[in-house]
């Protein structure tokens, strides 16, 4: 007797199983391909979309219910490719929030700026209610042993790139959301790696009795942020790691006080996301995560 086969808008039950057998088989060794992707959101797919409700304790009650979509550490390089990030800003465009922020590393080693460029032509495709904001990450200085001119130019231009594709980049800045008459504050500050880490400077603007979230890449900036109005801290940077390699000899592993989800730092909630791409390593059995806050 003939079986019939369900089909989807992605294609047959049986072919979206098959793609995502590849993509986990190939995510759990590290590598990041569009098979790890349901572009249409309704099979199994080795990207985690991690749904979270932040308790933020505001009086603004209009705030309640706001969705915001979290991505980090893209990466984009020879080793994550143009279709897989592509599929990853399909999906968060399925998931139809109100806002989306990016918390640093967009690229790996780019040294001419062709990554940087084709970067910038992947976000126009983002779509929110409210915008994108992004932070920056320590690979977007660039190289340490480029020249300080050479770096500041290859980052100038994709900031400005960035912010031609629809992205507000803060970097030590903030801005406000009006969100049916009531401010939701965007905080973005720079490396803590590479000395740019201003929060002084970031903060300067905002309100103490407002609704404020920060956006950093290293995690362990929040243990800086003790004395600024910031309801909730997001990063990444870690790619879900538990412990860096520390340089010199031996060469040892030291674990991370912040790895992978949600902490309560110094009365802060912070939130590391394990981040989309990969920086040439591999990153054994970590899935990639999108990550969506809903405001309560």
């Amino acid at each position: 007797m003939r079986k019939d086969i369900r089909r989807t808008p992605g294609g047959t039950e049986s072919n979206n199983r098959i793609r995502y057998l590849k993509g986990a088989t190939l995510g759990t060794l590290g590598f990041c391909t569009r098979w790890a992707v349901d572009a249409h959101g309704i099979g199994p797919e080795w990207v985690e979309v991690v749904e979270i409700d932040l308790h933020l304790q505001t009086p603004h009650r209009r705030l309640h219910g706001i969705r915001i979509a979290h991505i980090s550490d893209l990466h984009y390089s020879r080793t994550v490719s143009r279709g897989y990030l592509r599929r990853c800003i399909e999906r968060i465009n399925l998931l139809d929030v109100d806002v989306v922020v990016l918390t640093g590393d967009y690229i790996t080693y780019d040294i001419r700026g062709r990554y940087r460029e084709k970067l910038i032509a992947l976000l126009d495709r983002i779509e929110s209610r409210f915008g994108a904001y992004a932070c920056l990450g320590n690979h977007d200085y660039g190289i340490s042993s480029l020249p300080d001119r050479t770096r500041r130019h290859l980052l100038h231009r994709m900031i400005h790139g960035m912010e031609d594709s629809g992205i507000t980049v803060l970097r030590n800045e903030s801005t406000v959301l009006d969100i049916d008459g009531h401010p939701l504050w965007i905080v973005g500050l720079g490396d803590l790696r590479v000395g740019d880490f201003r929060p002084h400077k970031a903060f300067a603007d905002v309100p103490a009795d407002q609704v404020s979230i920060a956006l950093i890449h290293n995690p362990r900036g929040v243990e800086h942020l003790r004395n600024f109005a910031a309801n909730a801290v997001v990063s990444g940077h870690t790619h879900g790691r538990k412990a860096r390699a520390t340089l010199g000899r031996p060469w040892t592993y030291r674990k991370r006080r912040f790895h992978a989800g949600m902490y309560e730092v110094q009365g802060k909630k912070l939130y590391v996301n394990r981040g989309l791409g990969r920086v040439g390593r591999t990153r054994l059995n970590v899935r990639p995560e999108i990550t969506v806050f809903t405001l309560r």
